[in-house]
């Protein structure tokens, strides 16, 4: 055993085949000396070749060898233990990859044995899904089965009995590949059946990850299998050497709540946060004991505050006039659930309709319709009803939230389709509060409908209307409603009491490893909501600028739009850079291309693109506009920082973000960090006379005081005296300055409007300091020798060496008079 450390912040690592365990133990010391207190890693354990992100679980007991296997493992602890720091681990208990079967053993069993596998439970199978003669479909041919096999494509090894599809193999069941046999009449004898990938879409039998075939589901409810899933993890746990857990996509299982309550049993000391994504106005359901999310339902708050809500109908009318075909944020989300509804989750749902006849009766067509619509109408992810089949018989088991959460999905349907019996929407709300029906069919419905409903969110909304409905993309970003154009700092403060008073352990990010740009991005895009009428003047300017470049091809406007804000928040971009987020952002959008269809209509939009990379007038152009909203930026990014760093929760910084960083979605925010860089620049703060003065050297120098301060406070911070409370500034700037106290020590003041702030300065904003002296704790060599302060100071004094305050109190600190 060892002593688990107190916990100051987190540090998120994506562990990679070029960034292994032996790479991760060699940057603890760089580490430990940026003041983290907890290194934050994705699994390690068995995955697909290649994974940059270890959510393709093949093996649940096994060290991935492709990131060092246990050796490096080992050598990883002992660096975490030697640096007294901590470790978090992600927890990947709703799937595994089936997309090679040799790597997981217990899908090889299952292809190989049918249901009388041993491992057959272990997965979410509907052995007697229409038309699969229960078998499993394996969707991995480029054509029809009939054409592959013509083609010579599927063929036997004659020494391992084994199916050879190109490098991917397939077991055969025992007696059924002997000699003789030709390879058709071999492959009609398997326990599951050779098929297109397109036919994933219509006939899969087994639960998948969002649309991800080759994730396939696992039912971790059962005991058995939560003990082979958790096994390793709660054994490092067990053992000191893990002393926290991020449970990674919750609302996937079948029932959230018991996996909870289950875990903390097994990990009762843990620190445990949910990859959780919460609606405005959701909470963590009260039952979940768990320390609280990782942290996006936070980024929304940080972002939001910086997003001048008083510029909302400007931006709006810039965008709609930009794009032409504008329509409203709901209805956007209304037409893009229902296409992926559509496009993507036919077998879910046509599982979820059979349920729902058994249930409440009806015909197929008008339960799909009924069922499709409330689908579309859920304000939120899913809801969290239970049944618990006990001694005395089935209780049905749902908070007030769940009632409404339905209750208002069953009024929105209603209300967008009138041609659909009002009087079958309210049966299926009943049916889905398990107020109505009993049995099996009415358990699975339940269960069911509330895993997918997630996942056509996140589908629907997250990776479609994100890139559709582009007013400002800041506000893009999973967690975020894009519909609610930024927060007050009297709403920021209400919500961050909230977060004290219920969830202060809960994490607070600002970048992941899934966020569709950094931290820096953002806050440089959240600007343009400060300077409305100049941004309108700038993009018409680049539209008649760039009209050319289409060069006769159809204009894609939204795509366009998308893009100026892009080169704007990321600048500069690398034409490889920009050509692989466009692709991304394109198929993502599903309107004039897709993943599985991709068009010409996608080239036109990447030409353009490299054509206006290479035009000198408008790069030129470009490189001004970005170059004047430099300095608002930079101080953005340290407000953001400063913000991250002292309200409720425990803050987690992705990796390389110490310093300004302009990623964009995946793969581009998962590419290797210079270490050597970062390595080099805290060497240089060493030597540096104000490194204030230098961006980069800015933003990691206050990222080490920050938390330096909460280590030397911690009450502070974490504890029943962690309090938040606002504190009243006054002045000409009074609405745009979030001041707060942490406890009775910490006293933080960060401007959100830092655009205006750097063209027109603090005027007259003056602070009311609490009784007492104020250390300025970013203003001195060390977080207590900086100039005291009390009274009522002009707020530009108590900011003018780095653009954000953070003031503790003199009083723990005043020599003891009795010595």
């Amino acid at each position: 055993m060892v002593d688990n450390p107190p916990l100051v912040a987190t540090y998120r690592l994506q562990l990679t085949p070029t960034f292994g365990l032996r790479e991760a133990a060699a940057v603890v010391p760089y580490l430990a000396s940026l003041g983290i207190s907890h290194v934050y890693t994705s699994s390690y354990l068995e995955a697909m070749p290649g994974s940059r992100h270890g959510y393709d679980t093949a093996d649940h007991g096994k060290v991935s060898d492709e990131l060092g296997g246990e050796g490096a493992l080992a050598e990883f602890h002992q660096a975490l233990r030697a640096h007294a720091l901590g470790h978090v681990v992600d927890v990947v208990p709703n799937h595994m990859s089936i997309a090679d079967p040799e790597r997981n053993p217990r899908w090889w069993s299952v292809l190989q044995h049918g249901r009388q596998s041993p491992d057959a439970s272990f997965f979410d199978i509907d052995w007697d899904a229409p038309g699969s003669d229960g078998k499993v479909l394996v969707p991995v041919l480029a054509e029809p089965l009939d054409a592959v096999l013509a083609a010579g494509e599927v063929t036997l090894d004659p020494d391992t009995r084994q199916v050879c599809v190109g490098d991917l193999r397939l077991p055969t069941a025992p007696c059924t590949a002997g000699d003789g046999a030709d390879l058709r009449t071999v492959l009609d004898r398997q326990h599951y059946r050779l098929a297109c990938w397109r036919e994933a879409g219509e006939h899969l039998s087994h639960r998948r990850f969002f649309d991800v075939t080759s994730l396939i589901g696992v039912r971790v409810e059962a005991p058995e299998v939560f003990a082979a899933v958790h096994e390793r993890t709660l054994g490092w746990v067990a053992d000191g050497i893990v002393q926290g857990l991020r449970v990674d996509h919750p609302d996937g299982l079948r029932d959230p709540t018991a996996y909870m309550q289950q875990l903390r049993r097994a990990a009762p000391d843990a620190w445990i946060v949910v990859e959780k994504i919460l609606e405005p106005g959701e909470g963590l359901p009260s039952s979940w004991p768990v320390d609280g999310t990782t942290g996006y339902d936070a980024m929304a708050r940080l972002t939001g505050v910086f997003v001048d809500p008083t510029a909302e109908a400007a931006m709006t009318e810039t965008f709609a006039a930009f794009v032409d075909d504008h329509g409203s944020y709901e209805d956007e989300v209304a037409a893009a659930k229902q296409q992926v509804l559509t496009e993507l989750f036919g077998p879910e749902v046509e599982r979820v309709v059979r349920l729902a006849i058994d249930v409440i009766g009806g015909t197929p067509e008008t339960v799909q319709e009924a069922l499709t619509a409330l689908l579309v109408a859920m304000p939120v992810y899913r809801t969290y009803v239970t049944v618990d089949n006990g001694v005395t018989g089935p209780t049905v088991e749902r908070s007030a939230q769940d009632d409404a959460v339905i209750a208002i999905a069953v009024e929105h349907a209603r209300d967008r389709n009138p041609d659909i019996d009002p009087r079958l929407l309210q049966t299926l709300g009943s049916a889905l509060r398990g107020a109505r029906g009993t049995g099996e069919s009415r358990d699975e419905l339940i269960a069911r409908f509330q895993q997918l409903s997630g996942p056509v969110m996140a589908k629907g909304v997250e990776d479609t209307v994100f890139y559709r409905a582009v007013r400002l993309l800041a506000l893009n970003e999973v967690g975020s409603d894009p519909g609610r154009f930024g927060l007050g700092v009297d709403d920021f403060h209400t919500e961050m009491a909230e977060a004290a008073r219920h969830r202060p352990r809960s994490m607070v990010a600002t970048s992941t490893h899934d966020t569709k740009r950094s931290e820096d991005v953002r806050a440089t895009i959240a600007l343009l909501a400060e300077m409305p009428a100049e941004w309108d003047a700038t993009v018409q300017r680049w539209r008649s600028m760039n009209e050319a470049a289409w060069a006769g091809s159809t204009r894609r406007r939204s795509a366009e739009y998308l893009l100026y804000q892009t080169l704007v928040g990321a600048h500069p971009l690398s034409p490889e850079r920009i050509r692989t987020f466009l692709v991304k952002a394109m198929r993502e959008a599903k309107q004039i291309t897709s993943w599985s269809e991709p068009t010409p209509a996608e080239d036109e939009v990447l030409a353009f693109a490299e054509r206006i990379g290479r035009d000198v007038m408008f790069q030129d152009d470009l490189a001004d506009f970005v170059a004047a909203l430099t300095p608002a930026a930079h101080l953005a990014a340290l407000a953001q920082l400063t913000l991250k760093a002292t309200t409720p929760g425990i803050p987690d910084f992705y990796q390389g973000s110490e310093l300004l960083t302009c990623s964009l979605v995946d793969p581009d925010n998962r590419a290797d960090v210079d270490w050597g860089r970062r390595e080099h620049a805290i060497d240089e703060l060493a030597s540096a006379v104000d490194p204030i003065e230098d961006p980069q050297l800015a933003k990691l120098w206050l990222t080490r005081r920050l938390l330096h301060i909460r280590r030397l406070l911690p009450g502070a911070f974490t504890g029943s005296a962690a309090t938040y409370r606002p504190v009243a500034v006054s002045g000409g700037r009074a609405d745009e300055t979030v001041a707060f106290l942490r406890g009775d020590d910490v006293l933080v003041i960060v401007p959100v409007r830092p655009l205006s702030l750097q063209r027109s300065g603090w005027g007259d904003t003056t602070i009311e300091l609490p009784p007492g002296g104020w250390i300025d704790a970013l203003g001195g060599a060390t977080a207590t020798s900086g100039r005291t302060w009390s009274g009522i100071p002009a707020v530009s004094d108590l900011t003018a060496a780095v653009g954000v305050a953070v003031l503790i109190s003199a009083e723990p600190f005043a020599p003891d008079p009795s010595t």
